[in-house]
Formats: C-alpha cells, structure tokens, sequence
C-alpha cells in the first residue's frame, strides 16, 4: 500500500489513523540527477501506463518490492507488447529475486544514479547531487495536518541484521548521499524556502541517521548559529546510536520523531546488546521527543505464549506509534539463505511478502496463529495506548514542562515549539474522547486536555470552531473507512528536461 502508516502502523486506530500517502523518491532522484530526459509516473493505471508507453520511449525503469512482483510482471508484459523498442531497467529492493533478470533488460541491484549515469553513458559529474522538493500531506480523523517533505540523506545500513533487506542489498555498506552537516542543514533550510514554510516538518530518509555522528553533530552546530526555530526533523535511529546522544542535544537539534527498531525484548542483535531500550525510550518523551517503536513477530524462540511477552515489552517502551510485522526472510539476507538451507521456506504468493504473512515454516507457531497474531497486536496495541495523535502530543507537552524555562534560549524555543503543538492539536481531544478504544484511554485522554488548557490555554476562537468541526469529520471518515478503505492513488506525473511536445500538460520541477 503507497500508504505507510494506515496500512501498517496506525491500522487499527480507526478515525485516528494518520492517512498519507508516499512516492517513490528515489525514482525522483534519479531522474533529477541524469542528464537525458525523462518523466515519472507515480502509481499510474494500467491504462494511464499504457497510454505513456505509446508515446515512444528508450528506456522505461520500473521500482518494485518483493510484494509487488506480480504487478511488476504485468507491466513488463505490457512493456513487451506496447512499446517492443524500449530496453526495461528494473530496480528497488524487489531485484533481490533473481527472477526478475528474466524480465528485463538491465537490473539496478545498487544505487541507481551511478547506475543510470554509466547505462546512459552519461559523462562524470563530480557536482554534488540534486535532490528533489516534494510536499506531503496527512490528515487524522479528516483534519489536516501540516504539510512536511522528505531530504534523502543516505542508503544502506552497517548493523546487519540478518532479516534487513536494507542493509544487505547496500552490502552492510552506508553510501552518503549528503556528506556533511553543513550541507544536510543547508538543504534542509533550501527545502523549506522553495515550499514556503520554514517550520515545515522535515523527515530524514536513511537508516541510522543519528550513528552518523560527526555529520549530525555538525548539523547540530549548523542549528546553534541561526536565529530561528531549528527544523523539527524526524529521522530513523538505532537505540545504540540515541544512547550515544545528549537528549538536550537530539532537541536542540529539533528531532520530533525517532523511529527505532526494537525488535523484541529477547533480540540478540548489535544495535541492541547491553542497552536499557527502556530507559532510552523514557529519556527521549520525558525531553519531549515522539518515538516510532518496530517489534518483530516470529523469532524461531517465540511461542503462542510467550510472544505476548514482547507486545507487553512494546506496550511497557509508550512508543507514539508502532511497526509490528511478521519476520519476513527477504532473498539476499542472511535470514533468507538460513531458512533455505533448513528448508522452511514456505510456497506463498510474492504478494503476501509483506509482514503480515507468514513465509516460512515457524518451529512454534502456525500460519494462520500467526497471521491471526499479527493483528491481534495491533488492536490491541490501540486498545492499552489509545490513539497515536494523543500519544504524540503528550510528549510534546512533556517536552513544553522541562524546557519552558531553559537558561539555553534554543531549548526555550524548542519549548515553544512543543507548546504550538500542544495547542494545535486541543480540537481533536474531545473526539477522541468520546471515540476512546477503552475507558481509561478516554479518562486519560481528558486529562492531557485539561493540562494543556490548565497551564498552555485554549487557542481561542479558532480552536472552538475546529472543535466543533471536527465531529463533523470524524462521522464522514467513518463513513470513508467503511466503504473506501482505500483508494487509488490519484496519478502524479512529472517531467524533467522533456521537449514540450511530450510534456505539455506536465509541470517541469
């Protein structure tokens, strides 16, 4: 699904799923960073891609994942028979299978703009790369959000987990894609002013953001110079690389979102040995920092009755949101090849090799247990932490108590920061409330309003009308969630260096 959060991590909170949608950046980077021209299409129809097709094209790259093979297929076949002249370029994390060589014409197994730049025989640039400017929108319970956009920062990963498809198809290598904080600030910042909004939430998209740390830490220097609010910026992290961290300094720095891999309370991985991830959790929301937490079902040492443990360990960390998914042994990890060699592989569609099935044989748990499980956590997730909006802006105001008298004035205005947010957010309290998963959710969920009202205020007349909007919203998403669950995505097509003749209803970015 092209959305993250409602098809995975907010997919049982109803009305409080966050609804947003993503495009394959890295299909924007490329074209932005070659020289022949090109236009991208993101999640096109059939038809939509049929009809491009007729217009006459060398090369067509297509991005896919193990999960979606299937459609993959369909549209090389279209390729094939719609356009026999254009050579097919596959790429993504789907050309682990070795399958796809059979498909095309060239496969991409890397980063993709050395890749194109040599397929193309492009000459050498030695200036640093372009990244592309691109808004995203979200909403909870049919109320907007603020917009945001996404700095790609690097690829790969060097902790190595055996199941991470991430770090094996980069080699365990990390490949900068932005070199250092002064440059990460910079483009930051560049961002922001072409979309005109300087507060404009900023997520960085690499692996391990904070390990990297003489380039964060310079960025941090970056931030301390300036006189103004710092970029609320959300970012992947390791518990190892956060345990490496000031916590002033990750809010100096305007971190909002940490999402850390937590795994489960009886991983042996590196990135987690000998660390209190508890205590790391606790340290982060008690400075006003949100936390994205990802557990993992089917460890070989998980039971019916013991993987209960590991959701009550996931509920114990009070992460604002959650990633739970089934081990799922992608081809070219080391999970993948151990389960090969043991032959527990189990015969199943490529599109059900996406976390919620069950691809292997588990030594404790049955297929339909598990897949039955996975869902299981996820309400009842929502039922002991209630909605993630609320969880979010409870933090913030954590964040408000500890810094609003900060000696340091960045922490002042990170406090500031947290305060809007707080008083933002008033208009969905009472909805929430009243379409609480359980009892003590919405007794606590009236307690955060009444603090944030008792020692921050209202928000005024604006925040009265919102508040009275918002139910109205909330019974038209409810009637969206129960008859269009999802939808089609609407077609975004974008040209960069075309001749007018072939982009003439494109804007060119």
């Amino acid at each position: 699904m092209p959305e993250l959060f409602h098809a995975q991590v907010t997919r049982s909170q109803g009305i409080f799923s966050l609804r947003s949608t993503y495009i394959s950046y890295g299909l924007e980077y490329i074209a932005k960073n070659i020289a022949t021209p090109a236009i991208v299409l993101q999640y096109p129809t059939m038809k939509q891609f049929k009809k491009e097709l007729k217009k006459g094209y060398d090369y067509v790259g297509i991005s896919f994942v193990i999960a979606t093979f299937g459609k993959l297929k369909k549209m090389c076949a279209m390729v094939r028979d719609v356009a026999p002249g254009s050579k097919i370029i596959l790429g993504g994390y789907g050309t682990m299978l070795p399958e796809c060589d059979r498909l095309a014409d060239h496969v991409c197994r890397g980063e993709g703009v050395d890749f194109m730049r040599l397929l193309l025989q492009e000459a050498p640039d030695n200036e640093p790369k372009k990244h592309v400017v691109y808004s995203t929108t979200a909403k909870i319970v049919g109320f907007p959000l603020m917009k945001g956009a996404v700095v790609l920062a690097g690829l790969g990963c060097p902790h190595g987990c055996e199941f991470c498809a991430t770090s094996h198809f980069h080699k365990t290598q990390h490949i900068p894609l932005i070199k250092t904080g002064a440059d990460l600030h910079r483009e930051i910042r560049r961002v922001q002013d072409i979309l005109g909004d300087r507060n404009l939430p900023i997520g960085i998209i690499e692996e391990d953001f904070l390990l990297q740390k003489e380039r964060a830490a310079g960025y941090l220097e970056c931030v301390k110079k300036e006189d103004s609010y710092p970029a609320r910026i959300s970012c992947f992290a390791s518990a190892y690389s956060v345990a490496q961290w000031d916590p002033e300094d990750l809010v100096r720095m305007g971190i909002e979102v940490v999402w850390i891999g937590v795994e489960s309370s009886k991983a042996a991985y590196k990135k987690l040995k000998g660390l209190d991830v508890k205590a790391i959790f606790e340290s982060l929301h008690a400075h006003g920092i949100n936390t994205l937490a990802s557990l993992i079902l089917g460890h070989d040492f998980h039971t019916v009755e013991n993987v209960w443990e590991d959701l009550d360990y996931l509920v114990s960390l009070k992460p604002s949101l959650s990633q739970i998914l089934i081990l799922t042994p992608a081809c070219g990890t080391p999970l993948f090849d151990r389960l090969k060699k043991e032959g527990r592989l189990l015969d199943i569609p490529n599109k059900h090799w996406d976390g919620f099935h069950l691809a292997f044989d588990h030594p404790h748990i049955g297929k339909q247990k598990m897949e039955e499980l996975i869902l299981e956590f996820y309400d009842e997730e929502y039922r002991r932490l209630g909605p993630s909006a609320i969880r979010f802006i409870e933090k913030q105001l954590m964040g408000y108590r500890r810094f609003k008298n900060a000696s340091d004035p960045l922490l002042r205005k990170r406090a500031e920061q947290y305060r809007q947010g707080c008083v933002d957010a008033l208009p969905l309290f009472p909805t929430a409330a009243r379409n609480a998963p359980t009892e003590a959710v919405a007794r606590k969920t009236k307690e955060i309003q009444r603090s944030i009202v008792g020692e921050i205020g209202d928000g005024g007349l604006k925040n009265k009308i919102l508040s009275g909007i918002v139910p109205l919203l909330a019974q038209v998403e409810k009637f969206k969630l129960k008859h269009f669950a999802y939808s089609q995505v609407k077609l975004r097509r974008t040209t960069y260096r075309m001749p007018s003749s072939v982009g003439s209803f494109s804007t060119n970015r």
